[in-house]
């Protein structure tokens, strides 16, 4: 058969990007899980480091308010992290009832737990109606929204977004990348020429190739997130230590050394509360 060769070379290359796809997504989604760990790490270093500054008799105003202006920061988290907790249980309760859902759920829903999916709701965001809106990459959006959703995204198009290219468009490479060639096989080019079979799989494999790299760039900002918070969550555990330590239960009992400790680590619990809530875009 004419253009056999080139078919069958272009479907591998077209399989083989759809795998690296899915290596790198999974990868961030659980570097995802990892921020979103360190995240819930770092509400409970506020509260304690909060209780410590209630403990403090005589302390300055100023104190005071950074503690508040802290404590509305991580119930602000804490709120965030319920929200989602509610619209993932409406948006599971949509997919089980509305047609196709099962297979749209087969795009990434089924491959991830309750921590990878509010590793990816807490790290990119999501609107008020629970979609999110910022996400792994352009073309990646609807794959992540419906990893942590399960098919939530059914609410806005019904069952016939769960069906045949409709869902293809949908889930655009991430979609592909997870089918892989299974997709032709299954009917997609099926009764396509063997020139037009490997000219759509090329076409395909750049697309997916260049939604790989995007993916890798999303990767390394969500790594340094980890880091950032990581390094702050040890700062203020390490100096909340220290100062306990002193077994001082009245401010006027500080020398100022002890003052600037305790300032450095009121700046650096004040950064940590921002970190928190920061968004990946």
């Amino acid at each position: 058969m004419f253009n056999a060769g080139y078919k069958k070379e272009a479907l591998k290359a077209y399989e083989r990007a759809g795998k690296e796809y899915k290596k790198q997504f999974d990868t961030t989604v659980e570097s995802c899980e990892k921020l979103y760990e360190k995240k819930k790490n770092a509400v409970n270093i506020l509260l304690d480091y909060e209780n410590y500054i209630n403990s403090l008799a005589n302390k300055p105003k100023y104190i005071e308010k950074k503690k508040s202006e802290i404590s509305v920061r991580r119930k602000e988290f804490e709120k965030e992290i319920e929200k989602i907790n509610l619209e993932s249980k409406k948006a599971n309760t949509v997919s089980q009832n509305v047609a196709g859902a099962g297979a749209l759920a087969g795009v990434g829903v089924a491959t991830f737990g309750p921590t990878a999916a509010m590793g990816v709701a807490t790290t990119f965001g999501t609107a008020s109606t629970g979609t999110a809106i910022a996400t792994l990459s352009g073309v990646a959006q609807t794959n992540a929204a419906l990893a942590w959703l399960g098919g939530g995204a059914l609410t806005a198009g019904g069952g016939g977004m769960a069906a045949g290219q409709a869902l293809l468009a949908l889930a655009g490479p991430a979609g592909w990348a997870i089918g892989g060639a299974a997709l032709i096989g299954g009917g997609l080019l099926a009764n396509s020429k063997n020139k037009k079979i490997a000219a759509e799989a090329e076409k395909h494999t750049k697309e997916i190739k260049a939604e790989t790299i995007n993916i890798q760039k999303t990767n390394s900002k969500v790594c340094a997130e980890i880091k950032a918070i990581d390094q702050l969550n040890s700062g203020v555990k390490s100096v909340l230590k220290s100062l306990r330590t002193l077994e001082y239960n009245n401010y006027k009992m500080f020398s100022d050394s002890d003052k600037d400790t305790l300032m450095m680590m009121i700046n650096s619990a004040e950064a940590l509360s921002k970190r928190i809530g920061v968004k990946i875009v």
